[in-house]
């Protein structure tokens, strides 16, 4: 009998290790190609904790079972970093303080009407103080929701913004002059990237203001996922196969748009900033995509697990301040404010030491 429970628990082992496996091969697989793996790429750090909680087992039941989960793990170790920071580098002085914001058009997550949750997250921002703030999903067509042209920041001398809805899109304040500015528009989505030369000293720094592309889930649909009934399976199979199509479609397209933006990147001459929400974890391929040569401000400067996703489904980190080398960042910070299905996040960057 105590060899059954051994070898069957040993199954269940190998097919935790399995999916960490693929998990961490996510990360180079274009959801293009194979768009499988970048649902458990999303699953690691569930994976991470159920492969953990073997090895304990196997510590007490029959130690070299171990091994497999532990080797694993190993393989993958560089995501645990993405996801789990356990120091914090910290400056008391500010520097080139950036700040990134999901803002879901002012309707927040609470009871307080569009111009109230406005009004607290202008709030939040003025007592932030950055000198460069990326707003995604901005309410654009009512001023008196939220009149970004007079937006009472003493700061923001120069802005760019541009529609991706009726309703709204991404709006990039600064503090520093605007040399150039420009869009990368995608084909049948309404998600965007707006880019801002801004003049800083002497020196001509690229902001990249992102959101990536969404799931487009509905209400209905986010609830279907906690209420799904496996007794009535023809009902659960066409509602799984409606939102694994829509998972699909969003990943492949995500995919496509990071490879456009990793692109642009490549042929800016200047150093860049890249803020916004990836509606990606950072076990994806489109983090990686994107990231390149760049460096994390969370890995960096941040601490814990830095979760930016305020809505009904899990919380993940999907909102970054990456940047070229030229920087390094302190002061990494996921602000908890409940006005939005986001939290906002800053970050001081310095001028790298030669």
């Amino acid at each position: 009998m105590k060899h059954i429970f051994v070898y069957t628990l040993l199954l269940f082992n190998i097919v935790a290790v399995f999916a960490i496996g693929l998990a961490s091969l996510s990360v180079y697989i274009s959801p293009e190609q194979f768009w499988i793996p970048a649902l458990f790429g999303m699953a690691y750090p569930y994976l991470l904790v159920v492969n953990i909680i073997f090895i304990v087992l196997w510590i007490v039941i029959k130690p070299k079972f171990a091994l497999f989960s532990v080797l694993i793990i190993l393989a993958g170790f560089n995501n645990i970093g993405n996801y789990l920071q356990f120091s914090r580098e910290k400056s008391p002085e500010k520097g080139l303080r950036v700040t990134s914001y999901n803002v879901k058009y002012f309707m927040g997550n609470t009871e307080f009407p569009n111009k109230e949750n406005a009004d607290h997250i202008l709030n939040f921002l003025r007592q932030d103080n950055a000198d460069i703030i990326c707003l995604q999903e901005v309410r654009l067509n009512k001023r008196q929701i939220f009149d970004f042209k007079n937006t009472r920041l003493p700061q923001v001398k120069h802005l760019q913004l541009a529609h991706n809805s009726y309703a709204g899109g991404l709006l990039t304040m600064t503090s520093f002059p605007i040399l150039n500015m420009g869009e990368i528009r995608f084909k049948n989505s309404g998600n965007m990237i707006i880019y801002t030369d801004i003049l800083m000293n002497t020196d001509t720094v690229r902001v990249y203001n992102c959101h990536l592309q969404s799931y487009r889930l509905r209400e209905a649909e986010i609830n279907t996922i906690d209420s799904l009934d496996f007794n009535n399976e023809p009902k659960t199979k066409e509602k799984l196969k409606v939102l694994g199509l829509k998972f699909k479609e969003a990943l492949i397209k995500r995919a496509e748009q990071a490879a456009t933006l990793r692109a642009h990147i490549d042929n800016c001459n200047f150093p860049v900033i890249v803020c916004g929400d990836f509606n990606d974890t950072p076990v994806s391929f489109t983090y990686r995509t994107v990231k390149g040569d760049l460096e994390d401000s969370f890995t960096r400067s941040g601490k814990g697990t830095a979760n930016t996703y305020n809505g009904k489904l899990p919380s993940f980190r999907i909102d970054y301040i990456l940047y070229s080398p030229k920087f390094t960042s302190y002061n990494f910070e996921v602000a908890t404010l409940e006005h939005s299905d986001h939290f906002p996040i800053s970050c001081d960057l310095f001028p790298a030491e030669k």
